[in-house]
């Protein structure tokens, strides 16, 4: 019910609002004040609360010469771990990297650039009174093999050996022209067959053709053919009327095709754990966790078989090309025989 003032007692009526919107005001201000006080108790409580930093990698800590590293400082409040300000320092291997920030002081993250030599870096952050040091090993530069190119075209260096020794396995081949074309875009139909060859030369699957009808696009005689068989029988394409054998396949296709199909075998040869390898992600700066091929990506870059950009990051709509697809493939048949791998 809402209170009418009439003019016998308007003044009074007055008095009485004034008297109620001030309270109203003071109980304002005082929830503010509460407001205030519990954040700061809040912020207190966590520093009170705080065990101890800990440096986090965007990946892991052994990187690659020219590559760079995102780093966090975590701290730890006993029942969970945030981003926490710090300062950060390189105490060892100065001369084997820098920070890319000007200024890392008071910082969350901090990105560590390798230079082009192999050593150890020791890095160091102090936040709230603890401190944490990590060493990042930038792997040694191996030479490039110096290999004979069979193909009309040149190769590039990085890329060599990986072309040459395929095409000796019989896992890929050239143009009719005599070109490789390392350049060139490589198809869904070329990314399956050559993996279906890699597979069986290593003996991981036996050769099938014994599928009457496969995808409408993948016909009878079709190149890719035995590879659409076997991969759509064990469900590592989907089970669409349509393959899309022309279409060009991108990086994030190509982690989530390994992943699907040699994923599992390549963690286990490596004694490595999914569920850990998620944990410890996000691995490159434009996979974050909510990507739909971060889980793929983390595989491949914790197996060694696709590890990034020298920048950090990983490309994933980028359409693969032939001299990429032939490197991750060559990785692939070094794991398996390194690692002893006997099945999927």
């Amino acid at each position: 019910m809402v209170e009418k003032c009439n003019k016998s007692w308007y003044t009074v009526c007055m008095h009485s609002f004034w008297r109620k919107a001030t309270g109203l005001s003071l109980g304002l201000v005082g929830l503010s004040s509460l407001a205030a006080i519990s954040t700061f108790t809040l912020t207190a409580n966590n520093l009170a609360g705080l065990r101890g930093v800990e440096i986090r990698p965007f990946g892991d800590f052994s990187i690659d010469p020219g590559e760079k590293l995102m780093l966090t400082a975590e701290g730890d409040y006993v029942t969970y771990s945030m981003p926490l300000r710090g300062n950060w320092k390189i105490t060892r291997g100065e001369d084997l990297g820098y920070f890319v920030e000007q200024q890392c002081d008071s910082a969350k993250t901090c990105t560590f650039q390798a230079d082009n030599q192999g050593g150890d870096v020791t890095i160091t952050v102090e936040a709230s009174g603890h401190s944490n040091e990590a060493v990042i090993h930038i792997r040694r530069p191996e030479p490039a093999k110096i290999v004979e190119n069979p193909f009309a075209d040149s190769l590039p260096t990085w890329a060599g050996e990986p072309i040459v020794e395929l095409r000796e396995r019989g896992i890929i081949y050239g143009y009719d022209d005599g070109r490789y074309g390392p350049g060139d875009l490589l198809t869904r139909g070329q990314l399956i067959t050559i993996f279906h060859r890699a597979l069986v030369k290593m003996n991981l699957i036996a050769p099938r053709n014994d599928c009457a009808t496969v995808y409408n696009d993948v016909p009878g005689g079709h190149y890719a053919y035995d590879a659409a068989c076997v991969f759509r029988r064990n469900y590592w394409t989907d089970s669409l009327s349509s393959l899309g054998p022309n279409d060009p396949v991108t990086r994030g296709e190509t982690a989530s095709l390994i992943n699907r199909v040699i994923g599992s075998a390549l963690l286990d040869a490596n004694n490595l754990r999914l569920g850990k390898v998620i944990a410890d992600g996000p691995y490159f700066s434009d996979v974050p966790l909510s990507h739909q091929y971060f889980g793929d990506t983390a595989v491949t870059k914790a197996t060694g078989i696709m590890t990034g950009n020298p920048d950090n990051t990983f490309d994933a709509g980028k359409t693969l090309n032939r001299a990429e697809a032939a490197t991750i493939f060559w990785r692939i048949i070094k794991e398996v025989q390194e690692r002893g791998v006997r099945g999927l």
